[in-house]
C-alpha cells in the first residue's frame, strides 16, 4: 500500500475548531522551544523522534491511532516519505546516511544547537539540509516564522542551489502537497557586484563619445542595462566593472534613487516574502561585524543558519578580521586625491609611500614573504610621518574632499596610528610581494587578532542562533576537536556531532598507492628529477586519465618541462588562478593534468576523466606568523603539530582524495609520494585514519594497470586514446 500523503503543516487537513486548537499547540510547542534555553546557553537535548501512525479517514483528511504528532515528530515523518518514497520516483537513490543527515539536522533545528555534520562524497548533504530547513520552517508556528540564511564558500554551490536543487526541489515539494508555493530565494552578495545605474549611464556616455574604437565595449557594457549582476555580464573589463559597479556608499540625495534597481533589490530583500537568502561567508560575517558595531545589518533578521563548505569558515574569518595597511590601497589614496584635483597632496602621499617601503625593506632577510612585524625607529619615523600627512589632509581640505575620501582618508590614518602602539591582542608581521623587474617588495602591515575562534563566537555563535555546519572534511579522523576549537564552539555552545561515510564502495572501486623511491627532503634538482621519474611510471601504468596535486607550483613548474618531453601523453599544467587548463583537460580522452591550489578541491571529474590522482606530497599547512603564534601556546613542539597540523592536513588531503571517485560507478588508483605517508612512515597512520577505511594498498606500480584492467570497458588501454 503506498505511504499516505503527509500534510505540510500540522493543522493542513484539519479544519474547524480542531485545526485552531491545533495551530495554538504548535505555536505554544515552537514558543517552549524558544525558551528551553537556561542562562549558561546550553539547551535540553532533543527528545528522540518517536513516528505516529497516520492513515486516511473517509474524508480525506487525517485521523491519529494514538494522538497527533508534534511539529517535530511530522517533520521526521516527512523527511522520512520524502526521501524514501517521493525522491526515488524522480530517479534518486534512496542512502540511509543520507536520511540520517537530515534527521540529525532536523534535531538540530528543533533543538536550537549547532551541528557539525561531516557528509562524505556523493552522499548529498545539500538535499539533506534543504529538506531539513523547509519542514522546520513549515512546522513552526506563524509568529515565530523567520527567513534562512544558506551560506557557502563558492560561487559555483551558489549556482547549483539557486539554479538547481531550490527549484527541482520546490517543483516536487509543491507537486506532492508539502508546500503550496514556490521556495522563494533570494542571492545576497556585497554591493561591488551590482550595477549602478546612474554610473553605468555616465559609463555609457563617455564611450559614445570615444567613437567606433570603443563600440565592443559598449555594446558589453548594454548588457548591463537588462542585468543587474555584474557577474552575469560576459566580457566586461575590470576597469569597466570598477567604474559601473553600486559605490561603497549610496547617497540619499541621489538623483536615480526612486528608480534605481539596486535600491529595489534591496528592499524586496528586505521586506519580500522570501524564506532563504543565500550568500557566500564574507558576506555572512560582514553582516555579523555590522551587528556586532550597531550599524544595519546586511542579511535580513534570520531564525537559522546553514553553512555548507564550512571547512572555510576558520579561513574567511582570518581574512575578514585581519586588518592591513597595504601599499596598493595607500597608492589608490593618491589616486582620488588626484581625481579631485588635489594633485600635490596626491604626489605628496605616493612619495611617502615609496620611502615607507623602502624603510620596511631593509628588514627583510632571507626568503619569507611574511615576517614578524617588529619595527626600528626609522620605520616607526617614517608611519609617524604617513600618519601626520593623511590627517594634514583632512584638516586642510575638509570643504573641498567628498565625504567617501575624507572616510578613508580617516580609515587609514587610524591603521597607520594602530601600528605605532604597542598591540598585546593581535599577531602583526609584514607581507612581501614579488614584483616584476623589482624583486620582493612590501605589500602590506597587517594586524589580526591573537584569539581569532573568539572573533568567530563573538560573531555568530553568541546570538544564540541555530546553526548547521556541513562539509566533506570537518572531522579528522573520527574526531570534530580541532573543527570546533577553529570554529570558537568551545564555549558552551550546545553541540551535536555526526560523521557520515560516502556511499561510495571505495574498498573495492579504489587502490591506494605508496610507490617509494621519492625523498622528499632532497633539494632542487634531485628532488625534481626523482619525482618526475616516478609520475611518469604511475602515468604510464594508468595510461594516462591522470590528475597530479602539488602544494608548490615552483615545483610543478619544473615537473612539468620534465613531463612535457618525457610522456607521450598531453600534459597540461593548471596555474594559479587559470582554469583554461582545467576545461582543455575535461575534453581530453586520456591526459595528464598538473594542479594546485583550487584543483584539491571543489573540482569534479567524473568517470575515467581521473582515473589516477597523484598527490606529490601531503599538504601540510605553510609555517607564518600566525601560525607560529599559536604555537607558543603548547608545551613543545610535538604536541602543537599533534593538535593543530596534523588534522590540518588531514582535512586537506581528503579534500584531494575527493578528486578520484565522484560517483558510483568510478574507479581509481591513488598514489602519495610522500614518504612520510608510506608503511613505517611518521604519519602513515595519519594518512589512513584520513582516509576512507579499508581500501586495498600497495607499493608496487605495476598493481596499478591490473586493478584498472579489471575495473575499466576493455578499450579503456586502447592506443587510440592517446
Amino acid at each position: 500500500m503506498p505511504a499516505a500523503r503527509l500534510p505540510c503543516s500540522p493543522c493542513q487537513g484539519a479544519s474547524g475548531k480542531f485545526g485552531k486548537l491545533l495551530l495554538l499547540f504548535s505555536f505554544f510547542y515552537d514558543l517552549n522551544n524558544v525558551l528551553m534555553s537556561n542562562p549558561c546557553g546550553a539547551v535540553q537535548q532533543a527528545a528522540a523522534p518517536h513516528y505516529f501512525a497516520i492513515n486516511r479517514n473517509g474524508t480525506g483528511g487525517f485521523r491519529l491511532n494514538e494522538t497527533m504528532p508534534t511539529g517535530y515528530e511530522l517533520a521526521h515523518q516527512q523527511a522520512e516519505t520524502i526521501f524514501r518514497h517521493v525522491f526515488p520516483r524522480q530517479g534518486m537513490t534512496v542512502r540511509e546516511g543520507q536520511i540520517q543527515l537530515c534527521h540529525t539536522m532536523l534535531d538540530a533545528l528543533f533543538g536550537r544547537e549547532v551541528a557539525l555534520c561531516d557528509a562524505g562524497v556523493g552522499l548529498g548533504k545539500t538535499y539533506a539540509y534543504l529538506v531539513a530547513a523547509i519542514l522546520w520552517m513549515r512546522q513552526r508556528a506563524l509568529p515565530l516564522r523567520q527567513p534562512l540564511v544558506i551560506s557557502t564558500a563558492s560561487v559555483a554551490l551558489q549556482d547549483a542551489i539557486l539554479k538547481e536543487y531550490i527549484p527541482f526541489l520546490s517543483s516536487i515539494l509543491i507537486q506532492f502537497g508539502y508546500v503550496e508555493e514556490p521556495i522563494q530565494t533570494v542571492l545576497r552578495k556585497g554591493k561591488g557586484r551590482y550595477v549602478c545605474d546612474l554610473r553605468l549611464l555616465k559609463r555609457q556616455r563617455e564611450l559614445v563619445r570615444r567613437g567606433e574604437e570603443f563600440a565592443r565595449r559598449l555594446r558589453v557594457l548594454r548588457g548591463a542595462n537588462s542585468c543587474l549582476d555584474l557577474d552575469q555580464i560576459q566580457g566586461l573589463s575590470g576597469y569597466d566593472r570598477r567604474h559601473i559597479c553600486v559605490p561603497e556608499r549610496c547617497e540619499r540625495d541621489c538623483l536615480a534613487r526612486q528608480r534605481c534597481r539596486y535600491q529595489r533589490y534591496l528592499h524586496q530583500a528586505a521586506h519580500g516574502g522570501l524564506q532563504i537568502q543565500i550568500c557566500n561567508h564574507n558576506y555572512l560575517l560582514a553582516d555579523a561585524i555590522h551587528r556586532q558595531n550597531g550599524w544595519n545589518p546586511l542579511l535580513r533578521d534570520y531564525g537559522a543558519l546553514i553553512i555548507d563548505e564550512a571547512h572555510k569558515l576558520p579561513e574567511v574569518n582570518q581574512q575578514m578580521q585581519t586588518q592591513s595597511l597595504s601599499v596598493a590601497d595607500l597608492y589608490s589614496l593618491s589616486d582620488r586625491l588626484a581625481r579631485e584635483n588635489l594633485i600635490h597632496d596626491a604626489q605628496l602621499l605616493r612619495r611617502t609611500t615609496k620611502e615607507l617601503v623602502a624603510v620596511f625593506d631593509d628588514l627583510r632577510h632571507g626568503q619569507e614573504r611574511e615576517i614578524p612585524y617588529v619595527p626600528q625607529q626609522e620605520q616607526l619615523m617614517q608611519l609617524n610621518r604617513l600618519e601626520q600627512q593623511l590627517r594634514e589632509y583632512i584638516q586642510q581640505n575638509c570643504g573641498k574632499l567628498s565625504r567617501p575620501l575624507q572616510r578613508a582618508l580617516h580609515q587609514t590614518a587610524e591603521l597607520a596610528q594602530r601600528f605605532l602602539r604597542p598591540d598585546d591582542h593581535s599577531i602583526r608581521y609584514v607581507e612581501f610581494i614579488t614584483k616584476s623587474g623589482e624583486g620582493e617588495k612590501m605589500a602590506s602591515l597587517n594586524a589580526v587578532p591573537k584569539d581569532l575562534p573568539e572573533c568567530l563566537y563573538n560573531a555568530l555563535w553568541s546570538r544564540g542562533k541555530t546553526a548547521i555546519l556541513t562539509s566533506g572534511t570537518l572531522a579528522a579522523g573520527d574526531r570534530f576537536s580541532n573543527t570546533k576549537r577553529q570554529l570558537g564552539l568551545e564555549c558552551g555552545v550546545p553541540i551535536r556531532t555526526l560523521r557520515v561515510s560516502s556511499p561510495f564502495h571505495y574498498q573495492q572501486n579504489c587502490l591506494l598507492v605508496f610507490p617509494g623511491g621519492y625523498n622528499a627532503k632532497a633539494r632542487g634538482e634531485t628532488n625534481n628529477v626523482q619525482g618526475a621519474r616516478l609520475v611518469k611510471q604511475l602515468v604510464e601504468a594508468a595510461n594516462g586519465h591522470a590528475l597530479v596535486l602539488f602544494t608548490s607550483y615552483e615545483q610543478m613548474g619544473v615537473m612539468y618541462e620534465t613531463l612535457k618531453q618525457d610522456l607521450k601523453f598531453a600534459v597540461l599544467q593548471a596555474r594559479r588562478g587559470s582554469q583554461t587548463a582545467v576545461e582543455q583537460f575535461k575534453q581530453m580522452p586520456n591526459g595528464v593534468l598538473l594542479a594546485g591550489g583550487p584543483c584539491w578541491e571543489g573540482m569534479d571529474f567524473p568517470g575515467d576523466m581521473v582515473s589516477l590522482l597523484v598527490i606529490v606530497s601531503l599538504p601540510f599547512p605553510v609555517p607564518d606568523p600566525v601560525r607560529e603564534a599559536r604555537r607558543a601556546q603548547y608545551a613543545d613542539l610535538h604536541t602543537y603539530i599533534q593538535a593543530e597540523i596534523v588534522p590540518e592536513m588531514q582535512q586537506k588531503l581528503r579534500q584531494g582524495f575527493g578528486r578520484a571517485i565522484r560517483s558510483e560507478t568510478d574507479s581509481c588508483a591513488v598514489a602519495i609520494l610522500d614518504p612520510r605517508a608510506e608503511p613505517g612512515g611518521r604519519y602513515h597512520q595519519a594518512v589512513l585514519d584520513a582516509l576512507p577505511p579499508d581500501i586495498p594498498v600497495t607499493t608496487k606500480i605495476e598493481d596499478i594497470e591490473p586493478f584498472l584492467r579489471a575495473h575499466k570497458s576493455p578499450d579503456y588501454f586502447l592506443p587510440d586514446h592517446d
